[in-house]
């Protein structure tokens, strides 16, 4: 349930200081004075409130709507700090465990808000008021619990890649240069000889002087 009165309107820092000084149990004049004279105030009241200053109505309307939601954020935070006190020293409580106790934590409250509502008639505001803030709390918690579901995988996988064996680098492959050539068959000792050319003009061949009238045309 959002608030949009002139306090509900203020920075989340001032409202917290207002609340922080209602539970010390401050006057609400002297509250109401100090309110009034903030920069930052006077800023909202002249931008949603045409200027118009906090009044005693005002910080009572406070007082029993923003300022118990805050104090019941108190007690649950309160809780969430003692309930991890007392679990720090148990075993396997790491923060994505204890992201997980808080979760339950919060569902134990829900279950007994709900008990204390009437199935019938109007809801009481105040019932109504805390289970909307338990509402908040409870998506605080899940994006808690995924950011620490995160975490916890990327450590485990850190630590599977540092267990996990290098691979052998696998041997080069030969170059084409590498690749060596079939060797060439030994020359034989005594290799065949070149055939020689045929004579173009063969000579004639010689005579004796008795036969050489025999050879001559007639």
């Amino acid at each position: 349930m959002k608030r949009t009165g002139k306090i509900a309107r203020l920075p989340h820092q001032l409202r917290d200081q207002l609340n922080q000084r209602l539970h010390n149990g401050e006057p609400g004049v002297d509250l109401i004075k100090w309110l009034n004279s903030l920069p930052e105030v006077q800023a909202v009241l002249a931008e949603h409130f045409a200027g118009v200053p906090i009044s005693p109505q005002n910080l009572s309307e406070w007082n029993n709507g923003g300022f118990l939601d805050w104090l019941a954020t108190q007690e649950l935070l309160e809780d969430a700090r003692e309930f991890a006190a007392n679990t720090a020293e148990l075993p396997g409580f790491t923060d994505g465990h204890l992201a997980d106790c808080l979760a339950h934590a919060l569902t134990a409250r829900y279950a007994v808000l709900l008990g204390k509502m009437p199935l019938e008639g109007a809801l009481n505001p105040d019932l109504l008021a805390r289970f909307h803030l338990l509402h908040r709390l409870d998506r605080h918690v899940a994006r808690l619990q995924r950011r620490t579901d995160r975490a916890r995988k990327e450590r485990l996988a850190e630590a599977q890649a540092e267990r996990r064996p290098q691979p052998t680098p696998a041997p080069a492959a030969p170059s084409a240069r590498a690749a060596a050539t079939p060797p060439s068959p030994r020359p034989s000792a005594s290799p065949t000889p070149a055939i020689l050319p045929a004579l173009a003009n063969p000579s004639r061949p010689k005579t004796s002087p008795a036969l050489a009238g025999f050879y001559e045309k007639p």
